[in-house]
């Protein structure tokens, strides 16, 4: 490194075997690119997109064989190969270093924090309606909010009930399910929907039962009982599998291999419906990560497609999950005001409602997890004049 304190960057193409390029820093530091990635990632014009930057390659022709037959850094900020068939390659070293593949560089984004009931008040942010609306910024803060707690609420959002549908167009739109594009939560007898009683709602999660389950809540309230009454209930689910793990490790791999059936069926917005999905309570990701939660005791159906002597072993998992669930140390309890909007990670976490006497309205809709990144890195790309990939 020199006086200013800027990297000189060096680089040498390993033997043979190795089939790979070292980038050195020259202070210790260094990454390393395969050979056959380097040349699938081409950047030129014949290679890639100059708009997109998607690749312009046909697979079936690729040269998979391919080794550089000159190196060089060019400027101390690009890496020059030329190729054995005689393609010419020339890298960006930031975006190398952005790509590097030592170990431990997971592609996470916005990580995730985890509360519980001592620390819901610290992580549950507010913003106003009207800024959310008006303001790019305060937009992007509410959907990382969103992304790395899973809760926050919209206040001062009036009555009128096209609110939840304004508020997913600062996104994209609405993700419309078998109950329409926005829904009305109240009581009806003739549902078979549980949450239209006014009786005690436990924890869930919100349709269990489809394959591609919305990914966030909007629920705006419209009227509320005065009296006590219908307050919500909220649970990390992060945090109640992390807990369980914690305290039987074995009772986590029951509830996160042991498939379960999950159903609804009825008729709502017009049109009779019956779905059925199969899949675990605890759903991980590649890096074994908890990305989505399955629960709801009413759409838990009674046929289990286990062996019977699996039964008793997925009954006490479960039973330590819901313990843990509800513990006053997890579980965060607070009551909406009319003109709120609450919106929630619904593949995170679990939301229950006490029951009530009187009149209660909701709005409801749902909001798809891949509009919301998509969002995110546009909004952020625009507000810090960066090219984010």
């Amino acid at each position: 490194m020199n006086g200013g304190g800027v990297p000189r960057w060096s680089t040498t193409d390993s033997s043979s075997g190795d089939r790979e390029i070292r980038l050195d820093d020259g202070c210790g530091g260094g990454s390393r690119y395969p050979h056959v990635w380097l040349r699938n990632n081409c950047p030129c014009s014949s290679c890639a997109s100059a708009e997109s930057g998607f690749r312009k390659q046909v697979i079936r022709d690729f040269r998979f064989s391919s080794a550089p037959a000159r190196l060089e850094i060019v400027s101390n900020d690009k890496l020059y190969v030329k190729w054995d068939d005689s393609h010419e390659s020339t890298y960006d070293l930031q975006w190398l270093l952005e790509r590097n593949f030592n170990e431990g560089q997971e592609l996470h984004e916005n990580q995730q924090v985890k509360w519980t009931a001592e620390s819901f008040s610290a992580i549950f942010r507010s913003f106003k309606y009207e800024d959310v609306i008006k303001s790019d910024e305060t937009l992007l803060q509410w959907l990382e909010t969103l992304t790395v707690y899973g809760i926050s609420m919209i206040k001062s959002c009036g009555l009128e009930q096209d609110r939840v549908k304004e508020l997913a167009g600062r996104v994209a739109f609405l993700k419309k399910t078998q109950y329409g594009e926005t829904f009305k939560v109240e009581v009806n007898t003739d549902a078979t929907n549980l949450a239209y009683r006014s009786t005690y709602l436990q924890l869930h999660t919100d349709l269990p039962y489809y394959e591609y389950t919305p990914g966030v809540i909007l629920l705006h309230c419209i009227v509320q009982p005065e009296s006590s009454g219908g307050e919500s209930e909220v649970t990390d689910g992060l945090s109640v599998c992390d807990r369980l793990k914690e305290m039987d490790v074995d009772c986590y791999k029951t509830l996160s291999t042991v498939p379960v059936r999950w159903i609804d069926r009825g008729h709502d917005a017009g049109y009779n419906f019956h779905n059925v999905y199969v899949s675990p309570v605890i759903c991980e990701d590649s890096y074994g990560n908890v990305k989505r939660i399955n629960f709801s005791e009413h759409h838990r159906d009674s046929k289990f497609p286990v062996s019977i002597d699996r039964v008793h072993i997925w009954y006490d998992a479960i039973e330590k999950f819901v313990k843990i669930a509800y513990n006053e140390k997890i579980i965060s309890t607070f009551k909406m005001k009319p003109g709120d909007i609450l919106t929630f990670d619904n593949h995170r976490v679990l939301h229950g409602r006490k029951g009530y006497q009187g009149s209660r309205l909701l709005i409801g809709g749902y909001l798809d997890w891949d509009l919301i990144k998509s969002r995110t890195r546009v909004l952020q790309s625009q507000l810090s004049n960066t090219n984010i990939n």
